[in-house]
Parts: structure tokens; sequence; C-alpha cells
């Protein structure tokens, strides 16, 4: 089982995946790890590293804030994005 990703910045979506394992987000109350099969959520994100883990390694986005929802394994950013790192369009 995996996580459906996508990131969304006001201009475009920068980042669309459907089998990361894991994702490290800097929410406002605090780092929090996504796994498959996690509870819906929605949060505030602040500025920070969102790091995504999967079957070629991690990628990472350097974030200015934004929000995240889970629901059923899809997870859905919107954000300000400051860097991409190893991503590319």
């Amino acid at each position: 089982m995996a996580l459906s990703v996508n990131i969304v910045t006001a201009e475009k979506s920068i980042l669309e995946l459907s089998d990361v394992q894991k994702i490290v987000v800097p929410a406002s109350d605090g780092q929090i790890t996504i796994l498959p099969s996690h509870t819906a959520l929605m949060t505030s994100l602040d500025a920070g590293e969102l790091t995504l883990f999967g079957p070629d390694g991690a990628q990472s986005v350097t974030l200015a804030g934004g929000f995240l929802q889970i629901v059923h394994d899809e997870v859905n950013v919107l954000a300000d994005v400051q860097r991409e790192s190893e991503i590319s369009e």
C-alpha cells in the first residue's frame, strides 16, 4: 500500500506521485510523519522541509507554509514553495 501525493502552488502543480511510502512534513504543531492508512487529517504547514520517501529514494521541497489534507491515502498539499530539491518539472 502506498500514498498518492499532489503538491500544488498558486501557479502550478509541481508534483504528482502515486508510490510514496512515507512523508515528513513541517506541520504548525510540529513535524508529522505520514504513512499509508493514516487517519483523515487537515492541518496547516509551517515553513520548512517536506520530504517524500519512495522507491527511488527521498525527494524534498522547501515550503514557506501552506495546508495539507489526507483522505484515503491521498495527500494534497497546497503550499508556497521556496525551493524544489531534486524535483523536476
